[in-house]
C-alpha cells in the first residue's frame, strides 16, 4: 500500500510539473501598448472607434486594445485598470493566450528616453545620400526629430510629414532644425521626398539601430513591418538634452507642425488668426493649420484683449456669469474639453470677496480630431473638403465700478481637410 501511495504521490508530482513547465512554454513576458477599453468591445469595434468602447459602464472589465496589431487582451488582475478607461498605456507583464497578467501600467507618454537625458547621438544617410549626425543636425535652439512610422505604407505618417515641411519656415525662424527618422531605407525616403517635396532630411535607420537608442522601438510589429517606430516627436536643445516629447498610442491620431511649434512657444501664436466683433473687448480667433488630414490634431484658440480695469470671470467661479468657449457638435471630429489659463485671484472690497478672473491678453485653447474612418477618408475626394467649425463665446465684462450686461458671440474656424496619401513606393524597393 505504501508502495502505491508513494507512486500515486510521485505521479501527482509530476502532472504538476509538467502543467506548469507547458504553462511556462505558452507564457511570454514583455510590455504592450495601446488603450485601456471596455472589455466588451472587440478589436473591430475599437478600431472604428465606436463610443461604447470607451463609455464608462459600472462594472465592467477593461481590456487593452493594441492598435498595431489590432487586437483586444484581456486584463488580469484589474486593480491598476481603475479610472483608466480611454488612456493610452505601455502595460508590462506575462501573456497567456489572449490575457496579459498585469505587473505595471504607465502612462504610454513615458515612452521614449525621458525629457532632461542626453539624447544620443547617431550617423545615419538622408534621403540626398548625406550623412547626417545630431551635430549636424542642430540648429541654434536644438532640433525637432520626428520618429515615424513608414513613408511608403503609413499614410498618416505621409500626412504628418508634409505638414512638417509646411511648417519649416515656422521653425527654422525659431532657430529650429528638424529631421524625420524611420527604418525605411534610403531609396523609399528618396522617393517619397521627391514626390511631396520634403526638404529636411529623412534618416534611414534600416537596422532600428537609432529607433532602439531613443527606445521607440514597436516591439509588437511583426513581417515586413518589424523594426518600425512608434511615432512621436523628441526637441532637443542645444546642448544635446531631451527637453520635450510627443507621443501617442494610436499610430492615427498625429499632432502636426505647427501643433508642436505652438506647444514649444505658445507666444507665436497660430498659423490663421481672425478678428472678431465683440462689445467691452477685442476677440481675435487662430488654429494651428489651415490644412489638416484624417487623425490629425488641430488647436483652436480665442485669444481675448480687455481693456485695463476690466475683467472676466474664470470657469467654476460661483455666483458669477463666467468665460466659456463652447464649439457646436461635429459629427467627424472628437473635441477636446477648452483649456483655460490659470487666473488671477481679484479682491472686491464692495463685497469684501476674492474670485478668480482673466484680465489683460489671454486664450482658450480647444483640440479637436479629425477622424480617421474609411467612410469619412473615403468621402473626401481628391481635392478634400472644407469643414466650418462654429461654436459661441460667452462672458460677462466687468470694470471696477459696474458688470455689463452678458454677451454671447458667434466664433468661426475654417478648415481644409485633405485626403490621405496612400500612393506607394516601387514594389521593388519596399519593405520585405
Amino acid at each position: 500500500m505504501k508502495k502505491h501511495a508513494w507512486a500515486g504521490a510521485l505521479a501527482i508530482v509530476l502532472a504538476a510539473t509538467f502543467t506548469l513547465a507547458d504553462r511556462s512554454e505558452n507564457t511570454k513576458a514583455g510590455a504592450w501598448s495601446g488603450v485601456i477599453i471596455n472589455g466588451s468591445c472587440s478589436a473591430d469595434e475599437a478600431f472604428a472607434e465606436a463610443p461604447k468602447c470607451t463609455a464608462e459602464t459600472p462594472g465592467a472589465s477593461l481590456a487593452l486594445y493594441d492598435d498595431t496589431i489590432r487586437q483586444v487582451y484581456a486584463l488580469d488582475p484589474q486593480d491598476q485598470t481603475k479610472g483608466r478607461l480611454g488612456e493610452s498605456v505601455t502595460v508590462e507583464g506575462a501573456l497567456e493566450g489572449s490575457a496579459i497578467h498585469v505587473a505595471s501600467i504607465r502612462i504610454f507618454s513615458e515612452i521614449g528616453i525621458r525629457a532632461g537625458q542626453k539624447a544620443p547621438d547617431f550617423s545615419a544617410f538622408d534621403q540626398f545620400g548625406k550623412t547626417e549626425t545630431l551635430d549636424t543636425l542642430r540648429g541654434p535652439n536644438g532640433t525637432v526629430l520626428l520618429f515615424y512610422r513608414s513613408a511608403d505604407w503609413c499614410p498618416y505618417c505621409k500626412g504628418q510629414l508634409i505638414q512638417l515641411q509646411a511648417a519649416k519656415k515656422r521653425f527654422e525662424q525659431q532657430g529650429i532644425k528638424l529631421a524625420g527618422i524611420s527604418y525605411d531605407n534610403v531609396e523609399i525616403l528618396k522617393y517619397f521626398s521627391g514626390r511631396r517635396k520634403i526638404e529636411f532630411p529623412l534618416l534611414s535607420d534600416p537596422d532600428s539601430k537609432i529607433i532602439r537608442m531613443y527606445q521607440v522601438l514597436n516591439t509588437e510589429a511583426v513581417g515586413p513591418n518589424a523594426g518600425m517606430a512608434r511615432p512621436g516627436y523628441f526637441y532637443i536643445d542645444p546642448k544635446g538634452a531631451i527637453r520635450e516629447k510627443f507621443f501617442d498610442a494610436n499610430y492615427r491620431e498625429r499632432l502636426t507642425g505647427n501643433g508642436v511649434l505652438s506647444k514649444l512657444f505658445p507666444e507665436l501664436g497660430e498659423e490663421v488668426s481672425d478678428t472678431v466683433q465683440a462689445p467691452h473687448l477685442q476677440l481675435s480667433v487662430g488654429q494651428s493649420d489651415q490644412m489638416a488630414v484624417p487623425g490629425n490634431r488641430v488647436t483652436l484658440t480665442a485669444e481675448v484683449r480687455l481693456p485695463p480695469d476690466v475683467h472676466v470671470y474664470a470657469p467654476g467661479t460661483k455666483g458669477y456669469k463666467t468665460v466659456k468657449l463652447t464649439i457646436d457638435p461635429l459629427p467627424d471630429f472628437e473635441l477636446k474639453q477648452p483649456s483655460y489659463p490659470p487666473a488671477k485671484i481679484l479682491y472686491l472690497p464692495v463685497i469684501q470677496e476674492r474670485v478668480p478672473v482673466f484680465e489683460g491678453t489671454f486664450r482658450i485653447r480647444q483640440e479637436l480630431k479629425i477622424n480617421t474612418m474609411a467612410e469619412f477618408s473615403g468621402a473626401l475626394g481628391p481635392e478634400g473638403k472644407k469643414i466650418a467649425v462654429k461654436g459661441t463665446l460667452e462672458y460677462q465684462a466687468c470694470d471696477s465700478k459696474i458688470c455689463f450686461l452678458p454677451s454671447s458671440v458667434p466664433v468661426e474656424w475654417q478648415l481644409q481637410i485633405a485626403p490621405l496619401d496612400r500612393q506607394r513606393a516601387p514594389e521593388d524597393i519596399r519593405h520585405k
